[in-house]
């Protein structure tokens, strides 16, 4: 057996294998417990509230993400033709991509915090309320971790839209505004046919990511208020190493995995027919 396939097997088959393992097993006393620890996820309330709280959020910043940094590519390519104002745009929006992401949440939390945050202050100096609880509310706590993952990810759409619109020919531009397209029909009939597949792979990119979320969420809101934003990996995390039900937290993160595999397989098919087409 040759070295890398030696290291394979120690990165990735090995802990997968252990993890398949545990679920199937008591952590403390290695007992065999069979598929207890899968059928208990089914009577678990509060797997299925971490469940429909990551599709919101997933759902919210895939949405927001795409539509935003699609609208703002094209925007910047059909306005903005200075090299060193578009280099400029270029670097503002590397700065949130490189930022990590606890240092992200600790940010938002300076934003967010009802006394002394940003946003309550500007609030206030328009002539606004400014008291609002934005972490203790479950729709505003929802809003202001979706809006770091917007703040933090959207650039990157950006960038892969706008590198999309460099590579449509000039001159079925100019033909069709030479008809008299507009700006809706330049876009559906020349621009997104060059940009589907890469949206496609933004998508794929994107959903794994958000799908994962947990630095920030954990930073700004640790889950709450109550389950709001206990998503699927700080419930994960909160099973296995608060309560120590590692067994259990095995079950659970097999689950997520086929979930995440399933969806990526359905992504990945489109990316493919779209690649061949």
């Amino acid at each position: 057996m040759t070295p890398p396939v030696l290291l394979l097997g120690a990165l990735v088959a090995y802990p997968l294998l252990y993890n398949v393992s545990l679920a199937f097993r008591n952590y403390r006393t290695g007992e065999f417990v069979g598929v207890h620890n899968f059928a208990r996820a089914f009577a678990d309330p509060a797997f299925f509230a971490s469940l429909r709280a990551t599709a919101i959020y997933v759902t919210a910043a895939l949405a927001v993400e795409i539509g935003l940094g699609l609208a703002l590519a094209l925007l910047v390519h059909r306005t903005i033709r200075s090299g060193w104002a578009r280099t400029l745009i270029y670097l503002l929006f590397i700065v949130p991509m490189v930022t990590p992401p606890v240092a992200a949440g600790v940010i938002a939390r300076l934003i967010y915090t009802p006394t002394y945050g940003v946003l309550n202050a500007v609030l206030r100096a328009l002539g606004g309320a400014g008291d609002t609880l934005w972490l203790s509310r479950g729709d505003t706590a929802m809003f202001a971790v979706v809006s770091v993952d917007v703040w933090q990810w959207m650039p990157f759409v950006f960038l892969v839209c706008f590198a999309g619109l460099q590579s449509v020919p000039q001159d079925a531009v100019e033909a069709a505004l030479v008809d008299g397209a507009g700006g809706w029909q330049l876009f559906r009939l020349i621009e997104f046919p060059y940009l589907s597949s890469l949206l496609l792979l933004v998508l794929i990119f994107r959903f794994t990511d958000t799908f994962r979320v947990f630095d920030h969420v954990l930073v700004l809101t640790g889950g709450g208020p109550g389950a709001t934003t206990e998503f699927l990996s700080v419930y994960l995390y909160r099973i296995a190493f608060k309560f120590f039900n590692l067994s259990y937290a095995a079950a659970l993160s097999l689950f997520v995995l086929i979930v995440a595999s399933a969806a990526f397989a359905v992504l990945g098919r489109f990316l493919g027919r779209e690649v061949a087409q």
